[in-house]
């Protein structure tokens, strides 16, 4: 049986960080003896569209390859340019895969590029499959697939809780016996799936951040403490991490508990007060977890 030629329109931009393009057409070449690429690089996202367009007169798909910078500005010309190709979809009826990369999606360099070769591998793929065999794509239906990120996989109202900690280094003799207690708390109703050191209790609200932004924690507690001083810095600073976990928590929709013991307190009460803390703030987010899943 002779095998379709197919013709694909590969273009990438000049504004991309990593050569995109190359990806691809190693994916492809790897993997598949029945397909030419026709590759054009563009200055920037936004010229996409109108590329693909063209190239899709004499190609059966398109891929089309950005990374969208992290500024403000950035993400809203991807915006733009992701409508401009779904308007060119329509006008040629035919596929455009949309691949693009998020400066702000990862935490580190090293992250990111890996994000920028799943990513683009397995929609090389993809592109390729929805013309030549569209029933190796429906074989993964609701198989919660992701491109370029660990898959989400099906959904499980059996998952046990996943909870993570925000751990401040600052008056350490404390906190390491908070953890401690923490992770005694979780026994067998939830799962620990990663603990955050920060600096200070200041430090927190951006590695909670982080923790929510992970499908496989559905809560986070942190803990800290913060001893009043000569001044009032320590109430400074509780009021505005508690200000902000109340904002991030309502921004995931995931409970986020405040373990910080202070403002006001003495060394000695801090002390006291270590593991009753821990412990209650690991109960509440569990608590609160299982009462809003019902």
């Amino acid at each position: 049986m002779k095998i379709k030629k197919i013709r694909l329109a590969l273009v990438d931009t000049m504004f991309a960080r990593v050569d995109m393009g190359s990806i691809a057409i190693d994916e492809i070449n790897k993997n598949y003896n029945n397909v030419e690429i026709i590759r054009s690089t563009v200055p920037g996202i936004k010229d996409l569209a109108v590329e693909c367009k063209k190239l899709l007169a004499q190609c059966d798909v398109a891929l089309a390859l950005g990374m969208v910078g992290s500024a403000p500005i950035d993400v809203q010309c991807a915006h733009e340019a992701s409508l401009a190709i779904q308007q060119a979809k329509l006008l040629t009826n035919k596929h455009i895969i949309e691949v693009f990369v998020h400066e702000n999606e990862a935490w580190s360099e090293n992250e990111l590029l890996d994000i920028f070769d799943q990513r683009i591998r397995k929609h090389a793929h993809n592109a390729v499959l929805l013309v030549s065999d569209p029933q190796a794509l429906i074989a993964q239906a609701g198989q919660g697939i992701r491109q370029g990120k660990e898959n989400e996989g099906l959904l499980n109202d059996k998952r046990i809780i996943g909870i993570g900690f925000v751990v401040s280094e600052f008056n350490n003799e404390i906190t390491e016996e908070m953890i401690e207690q923490a992770k005694k708390t979780v026994g067998t109703n939830a799962e620990v799936i990663d603990i955050i050191n920060v600096p200070g209790a200041f430090d927190a609200p951006l590695a909670v951040k982080k923790l929510l932004m992970n499908k496989k924690i559905d809560c986070v507690a942190v803990l800290g403490t913060v001893v009043k001083g000569e001044t009032k810095h320590d109430e400074v600073i509780v009021f505005n991490i508690a200000n902000k976990l109340i904002e991030l928590s309502l921004e995931f929709n995931k409970p986020v508990t405040l373990g910080i013991i202070g403002p006001g307190v003495t060394w000695k009460q801090a002390t006291a007060r270590a593991a009753s803390y821990a412990k209650h703030a690991t109960e509440t987010a569990i608590k609160m977890t299982l009462r809003l899943k019902r």
